[in-house]
């Protein structure tokens, strides 16, 4: 009876430690994380986060000059960080970019590409940084952004 009672105790600590990870994403962020959704979805792509385990968070990123974060993390959600200052400042398009930059990363597993057009503009979304290409994300060149970060 003894050796039953260790063996139970022993087989609910386990199972205490291995706790589904909970996937909690930022109200302030919601509506950007669900516009990917949607995007994905015109593009014959299904996002679900719970089961990519992906979450969202608006935070200070101390290093300069880093506005978002992809953080990759094999025991616990995958993290979209957002610099608080600048997701304060951003106007909805630039919220949109970081946003579909950041779920680049993290949900389609995209690295940065820096090519840039005859005219110096940025090819994709997923460029590194203003410094090697010009971007702004508008309503004239949104949807071929977004057709290029989804693959079409």
């Amino acid at each position: 009876m003894l050796r039953f009672v260790f063996i139970l105790i022993l087989t609910l600590g386990v199972l205490s430690c291995e706790k589904e990870d909970v996937i909690e994403t930022d109200a302030e962020l919601l509506p950007y994380f669900e516009i990917f959704v949607q995007e994905a979805a015109k593009r014959g792509i299904t996002v679900d986060y719970i089961d990519a385990r992906i979450e969202g968070h608006i935070q200070d990123i101390p290093s300069p000059n880093v506005q978002g974060q992809c953080f990759y993390n094999e025991k616990k959600p995958n993290k979209v960080i957002v610099d608080l200052v600048y997701w304060s400042a951003a106007d909805e398009n630039t919220r949109q970019f970081i946003i579909f930059h950041e779920l680049g990363h993290c949900f389609l597993k995209r690295d940065h590409l820096d090519t840039s057009n005859s005219d110096g503009t940025c090819v994709s979304i997923m460029h590194s940084s203003g410094d090697v290409c010009t971007f702004s994300l508008t309503d004239d060149n949104r949807e071929a952004y977004l057709d290029e970060l989804f693959g079409l």
